[in-house]
């Protein structure tokens, strides 16, 4: 019982641990690693925005979501049939369904190929018995690879979390992410220089999202 009670707390504090590091990472990476701006950006997050935070990491790039989807999906029913966990199915079903949304936006037909194909090569090699120790290894360190996974992207994904907005302002347009909307002002970041402004909003004419086809 102890060693329950133990092992809890280490698990919260490891989770937390991740969490504030995604957040650190995300906000190096779509500053281009610009310590200002990335400070400035860093007080335009509250606790509310973590799930857009996160979910928006994986959205934001396309070429990033393919791949994420072609190994997270067959590792995740990999890890449910191995494990039977409850949670595990439910989770699969959320990820399908970001793989069909995917397929119908972008119309990579190859995605759920790559991850059929990756399924049958996990089940091929499950059945292996002289592979079994090492698929179990896989398994009891499952959570370690998917927060490694979420890490690297977090350092490696420059596509902010928010939707890419074309902004006519009283002196022309600008390509820019809005990172909060607050009374009377707009906080953006520059699309290609990563500059961050604030903006007044009664000098914004319009905004137009660009969406990424």
């Amino acid at each position: 019982m102890p060693a329950v009670t133990t092992e809890k707390p280490h698990l919260g504090t490891a989770l937390t641990g991740a969490a504030v590091l995604f957040v650190l990472l995300r906000l190096l990476a779509v500053s281009h690693y610009d310590w200002h701006t990335a400070f400035a950006l860093l007080h335009t997050l509250d606790l509310e925005d973590a799930p857009g935070l996160f979910l928006g990491t994986f959205m934001a790039d396309a070429s990033i979501s393919s791949v994420l989807l072609v190994v997270m999906v067959p590792l995740t029913v990999f890890y449910a049939v191995g494990r039977r966990s409850r949670v595990a199915p439910l989770v699969v079903a959320v990820l399908v369904a970001f793989l069909v949304a995917h397929v119908l936006s972008y119309h990579r037909w190859w995605v759920p190929v790559g991850a059929v194909v990756l399924t049958v090569l996990l089940v091929f090699v499950e059945r292996m018995r002289r592979l079994h120790a090492q698929m179990d290894f896989v398994l009891r360190r499952f959570g370690y690879v998917v927060g490694a996974v979420a890490l690297v992207v977090a350092a490696v994904v420059a596509t902010p979390w928010v939707p890419l907005e074309r902004i006519e302002v009283g002196d022309g347009a600008v390509e820019a992410y809005v990172m909060e909307t607050s009374p009377g002002f707009l906080k953006v970041l520059g699309a290609r220089e990563r500059g961050f402004r604030i903006l007044r909003a009664e000098d914004v004419r319009s905004r137009v999202e660009l969406a990424d086809h």
